[in-house]
């Protein structure tokens, strides 16, 4: 079974090999690069763009919002790029410890992995479905706007680009983005839900062999036996969730800034525009940053969560029923579980459901005071 037959990753892996962002072969590296630099030049001319509308604000809002959703795709493709062989690293990791359970006798352990396998599946298929329906609506809006206008605005200096037949070209040229940016946005959002589904899973089987432990039928021995096995289970799990964290914490730290500097501009677009199709339009958009950042900290959130558990089924072993050499064991393993094992936004603050409503508070309260500022 290679990594691509892992449900836990599978679709974002195989998309990402095909594109040789990963895993790259000496006849495929070009395909990289074919991926990205025509979207790198796009955002080069929104950028261009953005300057030309720097006097009419809902426009200029509006196109921010589309300059740095695409950005931050740019951003996360170029980071799996560059970190390739952590990522491949990584990975490898994972399907060690993946092919440990599945091949192990522990019943249980494997369905809790089967189920990952199906959650992470399923979210990595509606993560794509949702995001190619999102552009494709982006991409058909400008159809009903009495002016002309391109789905991504683009400019060039010295060119119109609203005259024919440049804007029929530009518009062409753009047809492909529904399927282009899906594949670039999207696999990173999966791939950290994937990544968090598989390490909670691991956890909740910790939490399992923990309660195996005692019995009046368990030797002094056996239970000493199975308790250092839980402890060097742990001390995996523990490595695996410090190596995630090291390679997401730094872009989850942007990423929280574009997102929370996004969701307060569109929430103070809402309160300058008039047409009923740009307020759905900047509905939608909110909502999809929203649902980004909650995928984001729902997953990491539940990674704590279960650590919680592991200190208390720690706590729950019949240690009285136990010689001294078992007691001092588990004493140690204790004081071990109260450590947090968590995912760091920028290495410093734990990805939390309630950072996540910090973040909304700190977006909203910008609102707000930008909208007593000017009046709107």
């Amino acid at each position: 079974m290679t990594i691509e037959d892992i449900g836990l990753v599978g679709i974002n892996v195989r998309m990402w090999r095909h594109l040789a962002v990963l895993y790259p072969t000496p006849g495929s590296s070009w395909r990289k690069f074919a991926f990205v630099l025509p979207v790198t030049a796009m955002n080069l001319m929104q950028f261009v763009y953005l300057l030309r509308m720097w006097g009419d604000l809902p426009a200029f809002i509006l196109n921010m919002f589309f300059f740095s959703a695409i950005f931050n795709a740019l951003m996360r493709t170029w980071l799996v790029i560059i970190k390739r062989r952590q990522f491949e690293e990584f990975l490898g990791q994972l399907a060690t410890l993946f092919h440990s359970i599945l091949d192990s006798t522990d019943e249980w352990g494997r369905g809790i992995l089967r189920r990952a396998e199906r959650e992470a599946r399923n979210l990595a298929i509606l993560n794509l479905s949702a995001s190619f329906l999102d552009i494709v609506g982006a991409l058909v809006s400008p159809l009903f706007r009495e002016e002309r206008a391109h789905p991504f605005g683009v400019a060039l200096p010295g060119v119109s680009m609203t005259s024919s037949p440049v804007y029929e070209v530009i518009y062409l040229a753009q047809l492909p983005t529904p399927l282009l940016l899906s594949m670039m946005y999207m696999p990173f959002v999966s791939l950290f839900a994937g990544l968090a589904i598989f390490g909670k899973a691991m956890l909740q089987i910790l939490v399992h062999r923990l309660g195996q432990i005692g019995g009046e039928e368990q030797s002094e021995e056996e239970r000493f036996q199975r308790l250092a096995s839980c402890i060097a289970y742990h001390t995996q799990v523990m490595r695996y969730v410090w190596q995630l964290n090291k390679l997401v914490a730094n872009i989850v730290a942007v990423e929280a800034i574009i997102f929370g500097s996004i969701i307060c501009s569109l929430l103070f677009c809402l309160n300058i525009i008039t047409s009923p199709t740009q307020v759905i339009s900047i509905v939608m958009y909110i909502m999809t940053m929203l649902y980004v950042l909650f995928t984001y900290y729902n997953r990491a959130n539940e990674i704590c969560l279960e650590n919680n558990r592991v200190a208390e089924a720690v706590y729950n072993v019949p240690w009285y029923e136990a010689g001294t050499r078992f007691r001092k064991t588990l004493l140690i393993f204790l004081m071990q579980t109260q450590h947090p094992m968590e995912i760091r936004v920028g290495n410093v603050y734990p990805m939390t459901l309630a950072m996540f409503q910090s973040l909304l508070n700190a977006s909203y309260s910008y609102f707000t005071m930008l909208r007593g500022v000017t009046g709107k």
